[in-house]
């Protein structure tokens, strides 16, 4: 039952690096990549400085993949009435068959994929959101996402140890309130490499970047790590669960899993609490969705330092992955009552 949620999580990769390459674009990193981005200010219109928020508690969204600038060019006011404090924004990177990267955004910012993303977090500051900044490699091979082979890991890893660096500088400049070095880095890149790598960048990070840094994982988590190093020093932990053709109680029993496994990695790594990273509840059957998002809050508000529900707004018809969509549903006055409260 466990493996079946993993793969689900993973699912949601595949789904977001085929909606990014479809009309998309993958260009080499400008000149610029590695340097200073004190430009970015002069050249992103309406910029207004903004001053990281101090949130104890995170009440996020994610959208559909490939509509975040939709959402915050449409919908912040609204998300501020339904209690929404931050929005979560992922930068994607295809990586290639010599491990080296290459950032993608959708064809608008063909040859300005970096001022794309900066310009999103802009936007949500702008409109006073708190931002979640996520980095996530995306590996394919035959046109289906894989993890990352052994022949090209290693130099893959420094390349993104290079542009993680880059992201926590970009991070710390626009005072961006979340980060999370690599998503599900474990479904990625095996556990082993995985816990080492997380380990080892967590210091460059902390010296570039002010915020709260997040280590993410699909499911309940790759289980007892300690062998491969640690986690202590991120802030919290970030568990991504769905519930996709499933009973009610078959997800409940499986959230009580994930809540045990998110515990003893505060208390083993000395965190200051967990998050779910990415929630969602098939949306096919309103009522059941509803019903569940109603269970899930009463078994977690309490115990949680916050979510990030998927998703916010319409579904990308270009999405493969399962329909999560909650707005203009019954869920929706669920997820106001409790972000409201």
């Amino acid at each position: 039952m466990h493996k079946k949620r993993i793969e689900k999580t993973v699912l949601i990769g595949i789904s977001l690096a085929i909606v990014l390459f479809i009309g998309g674009c993958i260009t080499e990193p400008q000149n610029k990549m590695y340097g200073g981005s004190d430009n970015n200010k002069q050249d992103s219109e309406n910029y207004h400085p903004h001053t990281r928020l101090n949130l104890s508690f995170f009440k996020g969204v994610w959208t559909s993949p490939g509509l975040e600038e939709r959402a915050l060019e449409q919908d912040t006011e609204k998300m501020k009435t339904y209690g929404v404090n931050i929005f979560a924004l992922s930068v994607l990177y295809d990586v290639r068959d010599d491990g080296s990267v290459k950032i993608v955004l959708n064809a608008q910012w063909e040859g300005n994929e970096e001022k794309g993303y900066i310009n999103m977090i802009r936007k949500a500051h702008n409109a006073g959101l708190a931002v979640f900044l996520e980095m996530d490699p995306i590996y394919s091979k035959n046109s289906e996402f894989t993890a990352i082979p052994e022949e090209i890991k290693e130099t893959f890893l420094e390349n993104f140890k290079q542009v993680c660096i880059h992201w926590a500088e970009i991070a710390e400049q626009e005072q961006v309130e979340m980060f999370s070095p690599f998503n599900e880095p474990t479904t990625v890149i095996g556990v082993e490499d995985a816990i080492k790598w997380m380990e080892e960048i967590l210091p460059s990070i902390k010296q570039r970047l002010n915020g709260t840094v997040i280590v993410k994982f699909a499911g309940v988590g790759p289980g007892d790590f300690s062998q491969y190093g640690s986690i202590e020093g991120y802030d919290y932990v970030a568990l991504d669960i769905y519930a996709i053709d499933d009973t009610q109680d078959s997800f409940m029993e499986y959230l009580d899993f994930v809540i045990e496994k998110a515990s003893s990695y505060v208390e083993n790594y000395n965190l200051k609490g967990f998050i779910f990273g990415e929630m969602g509840i098939e949306g096919t059957d309103e009522n059941f969705q509803a019903e569940l998002f109603q269970r899930f809050f009463e078994r977690t508000w309490n115990i949680t330092s916050g979510y990030f529900l998927c998703i916010w707004g319409p579904k990308n018809p270009e999405d493969p992955f399962a329909d999560v969509s909650f707005t203009d549903k019954a869920a929706e006055n669920i997820i106001k009552q409790w972000y409201t409260k």
